[in-house]
């Protein structure tokens, strides 16, 4: 048997390090590494091997991939691809289950490339009522539940990325959720998730508690008003909240959320606004959007839009920003690109970000 004294020995001397501890450090870092790309390999397999064990099965494969260029007029201009999103789905049996399945995947650069698992879920639905369980974005605030590919700026709002459960993963949590819906009144849902978000693994008790209720003041032919309230609950337990305080900084007590959302729609006008607030222990983290656009010319959209995003990180700037956008559809949003022109005006200086964007559906 190997003592623990000559294993330590045998790392040093395989790192070439007097340190054993920075010796383990660096194996672990590879060995995490390896299991990265295996877990990658293994997923793409095992969805192939699903489509041919399936062969007879409905499975539909779809993707899209969002490449953008950039700049910000000081210190960053670059291409990068934003997203690269794959999945698979269907209905069990065949085509006309109420059961559902849904796998998807994301190829997306920040600091560095990375191919992330998003949703693995099962979902069944009947008449008003539904209820999915895996990996997925719990029903919370109205711009995060709309597909990015549709919505009318490269991005969504500020506040909306960092302040829904599960910000800091994608907004994306494993746990079940329960959903009623009428066409005619509105929907009700109601979640319990394991609150440490998505891909991760812990055995901190963070249970995460989502609840959403929208109602349906007006919808006809020419025009449909909906209004929204969100709410979320959390004891939180050495939770990262990045988006928040900064790096370095990990949350402990209550994590308590809330929101109100509206949406207009008359004929080819939209107007839609939300605000959103996270009390943290005694701190407070709240931000709002207002947004219009308007599609002319069957291909052409316009949008406008002004937000703010107050955290609770001192180094950050708090002021408004005001954007203005065009997009052009060749086919809807098949195939879409994009300008977006964005700006802050603060004391000293005027910030600004323009991105041009590609959306291209290949499924």
């Amino acid at each position: 048997m190997v003592s623990k004294i000559s294993l330590r020995e045998t790392l040093c001397c395989l790192c070439g390090s007097l340190c054993y501890k920075k010796s383990y450090t660096e194996l672990h870092r590879v060995l995490t590494e390896k299991h990265r790309v295996t877990f990658i390999f293994t997923f793409i397999f095992l969805l192939a091997l699903g489509t041919t064990s399936l062969a007879q099965q409905k499975i539909n494969w779809n993707g899209y991939l969002q490449y953008r260029f950039s700049d910000n007029y000081l210190n960053q201009t670059n291409f990068s691809v934003r997203r690269a999103k794959f999945w698979v789905n269907g209905l069990l049996p065949e085509t006309s289950g109420n059961w559902s399945y849904k796998l998807q995947a994301n190829f997306l650069q920040q600091v560095k490339y990375q191919f992330l698992l998003q949703d693995v879920l099962v979902n069944y639905k009947t008449n008003s009522f539904e209820v999915t369980a895996g990996q997925f974005v719990p029903d919370f605030s109205l711009q995060r539940k709309q597909p990015d590919y549709t919505i009318p700026f490269d991005e969504r709002a500020d506040v909306v990325n960092a302040l829904v459960p599960g910000a800091e993963t994608m907004a994306r949590d494993i746990g079940i959720e329960l959903k009623m819906a009428n066409n005619k009144t509105g929907s009700i849902s109601f979640g319990f998730f394991n609150g440490n978000g998505a891909n991760n693994v812990s055995n901190q008790r963070n249970f995460l508690y989502v609840n959403r209720g929208s109602l349906l003041l007006l919808d006809n032919s020419e025009s449909k008003l909906e209004l929204g309230y969100n709410l979320s609950y959390r004891d939180a337990h050495d939770l990262q909240f990045t988006k928040i305080f900064g790096n370095n900084f990990s949350f402990t007590g209550n994590d308590f959320r809330f929101g109100f959302e509206g949406k207009l729609n008359i004929g080819s006008f939209e107007l839609q606004s939300e605000y959103i607030q996270a009390n943290l222990g005694a701190e407070r983290a709240h931000g709002y959007y207002a947004l219009a656009d308007y599609l002319f010319a069957s291909k052409n959209l316009l949008a406008l839009s002004i937000e703010q995003y107050n955290d609770l990180n001192p180094s950050t700037v708090d002021k408004p920003w005001y954007a203005i956008g065009y997009s052009y559809l060749l086919k809807g949003n098949d195939i879409k690109i994009s300008l977006d022109n964005k700006f802050q005006f603060t004391t000293n200086k005027t910030n600004s970000l323009t991105t041009v964007q590609i959306q291209y559906f290949f499924n």
